[in-house]
């Protein structure tokens, strides 16, 4: 009996992982979307890897892998990585952070930053 009560013991713990693993592979891939940015501008965000990237959508609705805006990596909640600056023409550090169906971006170039909100386009 004591076997047995061992046995409910270590199941539901592995199960508890195995759920909470779960909960934590859904939170990083919600930022796998279609994103418009401030200047109208569409950007798709998608999963590579254990990299997310992102590439404009053209005028015909399609990925433009051309050009590459986000490379990003899932860390302690939040994703970290590079995004391109049209105004600048280079890569610049941006962290992400999800709230409801906003991205707010934080972009920051060596001792100056700026916050960027995007929103998922329907």
């Amino acid at each position: 009996m004591r076997n047995m009560n061992h046995l409910i013991t270590i199941s539901f713990f592995v199960l508890s992982i195995n759920f909470f693993a779960q909960d934590k592979q859904d939170e990083q891939n919600e930022i796998v979307a279609v994103w418009t940015t401030a200047d109208e501008t569409k950007v798709e965000i998608y999963k590579e890897g254990n990299i997310y990237l992102g590439n404009p959508i053209n005028a015909e609705g399609e990925r433009n892998t051309d050009i590459e805006v986000l490379n990003l990596k899932y860390q302690e909640g939040k994703w970290v990585g590079k995004i391109y600056s049209k105004k600048r023409e280079r890569l610049l550090d941006v962290e992400c952070q999800m709230e409801g169906d906003k991205l707010n971006l934080k972009v920051t170039a060596r001792f100056i930053s700026a916050d960027l909100q995007w929103s998922r386009a329907r």
